[in-house]
């Protein structure tokens, strides 16, 4: 037996640096109603960044934002930008497991051990910073956490950084860099009470990083959506939605993130159409956390897909579910579009059954108290199709959830709704049904 010291546990260590990111934002709580454009000050954190020299080159820099579909974009992105050996470092938010898989390179999850010495190095810097805020206000974790992946690409000397905003892009650290190409997915009516009211807020917020970015890539929609908001973008490249095509089960919001992700690569003097690259964003397409299916050791088939607005559905590939049987789980909070989301599964003919979950996330609250909506429109009636609340850590509660959707038939379900919930769902497939990888 050794007489020496016990080695420190990286896990701890990384659990108090976490709550250093967080002690702030938690404080505050709960969160003073208004815009983003009147709350948030990212030049706070920014000036950090630059006095520490972690601001980046910006002919490095790809930025990805968007109401829906900047995550698997960012992602596709790096994939590529790694397959044509460029060293890569990926930022997205929220996270995908854990929190440090926020910052990747090269695809793989930053190391604790590399997490922490970022972290103790601005640590002093974060606290003299938050020291000085008016009574009520925090540091942004968002912001805390891009600084650290800003200093370990600096380190590792990346030679290009993937950035995903976050909720906006003009009041949000990220969103306020410089960068060789921007890219603006879809424009949707999310967080109106935060970018709002109107959608064309929305679209000035997202389309904000336009002035900064040398190309601008967006969506067709994310065009007019622009255009009708009196937004100019006569230099932007515009990518159209692709065809569809009956025998892709991807759904479509997906297929378009490839072609823009393509699109950002041919800007950035990459061929998506060499092998080495085009296999990397058919793996990564396979793999983002919001979308996919596996399947139980005992035959049953879990689906997920991330959407919190109808108009991201794909109407057309969910009537094919419908149509084959599929159940739905929904859990989306009183913030996102709960009518809309479960009239379109009606109209498929996926009725839906929620979820409830409960529990505190990080600065998010989850509870009763905000799935009224899903509650007053899926918790009446003799089947009350509404379960929990559930704690979104509760992994064997999620497992059996899925198990009694699919009943004794083993009917295939499909679970909807947020980022938190999907991250219960892929829980529950890995460590409770036992489940393997499926291609789409």
């Amino acid at each position: 037996m050794s007489g020496g010291p016990a080695a420190p546990d990286p896990g701890a260590a990384t659990g108090c640096a976490l709550d250093a990111i967080y002690a702030g934002a938690m404080a505050a709580r709960p969160a003073r109603p208004g815009f983003d454009r009147d709350l948030r000050r990212p030049d706070r954190l920014l000036g950090l960044i630059a006095a520490a020299g972690l601001m980046p080159d910006p002919d490095r820099v790809i930025l990805v934002t968007g109401s829906k579909g900047k995550g698997s974009t960012a992602r596709l992105i790096a994939a590529g930008e790694t397959a044509a050996g460029r060293r890569t470092l990926l930022f997205t938010s929220p996270e995908e497991t854990t929190a440090l898989d926020r910052i990747r390179l090269d695809g793989a999850v930053i190391g604790a051990e590399d997490f922490l010495r970022h972290h103790a190095a601005l640590a002093p810097q974060f606290e003299a910073l938050a020291a000085g805020l008016p009574a009520g206000e925090a540091l942004s974790p968002f912001g805390q956490f891009l600084a650290i992946a800003l200093s370990h690409a600096r380190e590792v000397g990346a030679d290009r950084l993937v950035i995903e905003t976050g909720r906006g892009a003009a009041h949000d650290e990220a969103g306020r860099l410089r960068a060789r190409i921007g890219v603006v997915t879809a424009i949707l009516p999310e967080h109106l009470d935060r970018l709002g009211p109107t959608l064309a807020d929305v679209a000035a917020e997202k389309l904000d990083i336009h002035g900064r970015c040398g190309r601008t890539i967006l969506t067709a929609t994310a065009a007019r959506t622009g255009r009708d908001a009196g937004i100019r973008l006569a230099d932007a490249l515009v990518v159209g939605a692709p065809p569809v095509d009956a025998a892709d089960d991807r759904p479509g919001w997906l297929r378009q993130d490839l072609a823009l992700a393509r699109a950002a690569l041919v800007a950035d003097e990459i061929d998506p159409m060499a092998a080495v690259v085009a296999e990397a964003l058919d793996r990564m397409a396979a793999s983002v956390p919001s979308w996919g299916r596996a399947t139980t050791a005992d035959g049953r088939e879990i689906g997920w897909e991330a959407a919190v607005q109808a108009a991201s559905l794909d109407a057309g590939r969910l009537a094919r579910l419908g149509q084959a049987g599929w159940r739905v789980l929904l859990s989306v909070t009183d913030d996102k579009d709960v009518d809309g989301l479960i009239d379109a599964l009606a109209i498929a003919g996926l009725p839906a059954h929620g979820v409830v979950l409960q529990g505190r996330r990080g600065p998010l609250v989850h509870g009763p108290g905000v799935h009224r909506r899903l509650a007053a429109r899926l918790g009446q009636g003799p089947d009350a199709p509404l379960y929990g609340p559930i704690d979104h850590d509760d992994v064997p509660a999620m497992v059996r959830l899925l198990y009694d959707t699919g009943g004794a038939d083993a009917a295939p379900v499909l679970a909807v709704g947020t980022q938190t919930f999907l991250r219960l769902v892929r829980a529950a497939i890995r460590t409770g049904a036992d489940a393997r990888s499926q291609s789409p």
